[in-house]
C-alpha cells in the first residue's frame, strides 16, 4: 500500500509541478513610480539662550533683585535662512517704572554692556545681533545696569535726586523695566 501511495504523490506533485512550471505570455502593464517630496522651511529662532527649551531659545524672561544683582541675561538667534538675507537685533531697555505708575516714579539705567563692552543706542535701541552673512548661530552676553548714583543715564539724560537705586528720596515699592528685542529685516 506504501507503493501505491507513494505513486499517486508522485502523480500529484508532477501535475501540480506542471502548473506553474508554465510562464505567463502574455502584455504585463508597465512599471508604476511614486514622486517623494520633502521641504525644509526657513526658520529663525531667537530669544533668551535656554539649552533646555526645545528650539534652545526662551521668549520671556523674569529676573529677579534686579536692584541688588545687575541683570544679566545671553541673547542669541539661530537660523538655516539664507545669506542673501539680513536681520537686525534690535533691543530697546525701559527705565525701572514704579508700580503706582501714578507716583511717576523711575529708577534710571546707568549702562548696557553686550560681552562686557558698553555699547550705544542708535536711534532710541541698540543693535545687539546682525546676520549679513553666512552666520547660522550667534549669541551674546547683556548686561543692563541700574543707576545706583547721580550722573548721566544710558540715553545721556541727566539722573535726577530720586531717580537712582539707593537714592534717600527715592519712592517705596516695587519697579519693573521692560526690555523689548526685535528682529528687524534690514
Amino acid at each position: 500500500m506504501n507503493k501505491k501511495l507513494i505513486a499517486l504523490a508522485m502523480v500529484l506533485l508532477l501535475a501540480v509541478g506542471g502548473l506553474f512550471a508554465a510562464a505567463y505570455t502574455g502584455t504585463l502593464p508597465g512599471a508604476v513610480t511614486a514622486t517623494l517630496n520633502a521641504n525644509i522651511g526657513d526658520y529663525l529662532y531667537h530669544g533668551f539662550v535656554d539649552a533646555s527649551a526645545p528650539t534652545g531659545f526662551l521668549s520671556t524672561k523674569v529676573i529677579a533683585d534686579a536692584f541688588d544683582t545687575d541683570p544679566t541675561f545671553e541673547y542669541g538667534y539661530k537660523t538655516n535662512i539664507s545669506s542673501t538675507y539680513g536681520f537686525e537685533f534690535r533691543m530697546i531697555v525701559g527705565d525701572f517704572v514704579h508700580e503706582d505708575v501714578s507716583t511717576g516714579a523711575v529708577i534710571k539705567i546707568s549702562d548696557v554692556t553686550v560681552d562686557t563692552v558698553p555699547i550705544y543706542p542708535i536711534s532710541g535701541y541698540y543693535l545687539l545681533l546682525s546676520k549679513t552673512g553666512a552666520e547660522t548661530q550667534e549669541s551674546v552676553d547683556v548686561v543692563i545696569s541700574p543707576a545706583k548714583a547721580a550722573g548721566n543715564d544710558h540715553l545721556g539724560v541727566p539722573i535726577g535726586a530720586s531717580e537712582f537705586y539707593g537714592s534717600t528720596t527715592a519712592v517705596a515699592g516695587a519697579y519693573t523695566s521692560t526690555v523689548t528685542i526685535s528682529v528687524v529685516a534690514v
